[in-house]
């Protein structure tokens, strides 16, 4: 398993509103899907990845937390909204984000 691709996460500082840099790591990506879709008249894109990273604890403050953090990837900005830790065997965590465009 090859763990290739840089990289951020971001946690949101609640005192500031702002986004700052929790962790830089390598991980393995892949398209999860890409839809298009209207509102309110306007077409947009959206693209889903799976980050998947070797687990260490400090990412388990992810967990349930989804809307505090964010992965910068290709400068581009996914939102998580999957964490999965497969059986809880803490060896790999798969993070699901979403970039609209």
């Amino acid at each position: 398993m090859v763990f290739d691709k840089p990289i951020t996460i971001e946690k949101l500082n609640s005192d500031t509103d702002e986004y700052e840099k929790e962790f830089q790591l390598h991980a393995k990506v892949n398209k999860t899907s890409a839809k298009n879709f209207s509102e309110n008249g306007a077409e947009r894109t959206g693209m889903s990845l799976t980050f998947e990273v070797r687990y260490f604890s400090a990412l388990e403050q992810i967990f349930g937390n989804f809307q505090n953090f964010r992965i910068i990837y290709r400068n581009k900005v996914f939102y998580i909204n999957d964490y999965d830790d497969y059986m809880e065997s803490h060896k790999t965590v798969k993070l699901t984000g979403v970039a609209n465009g």
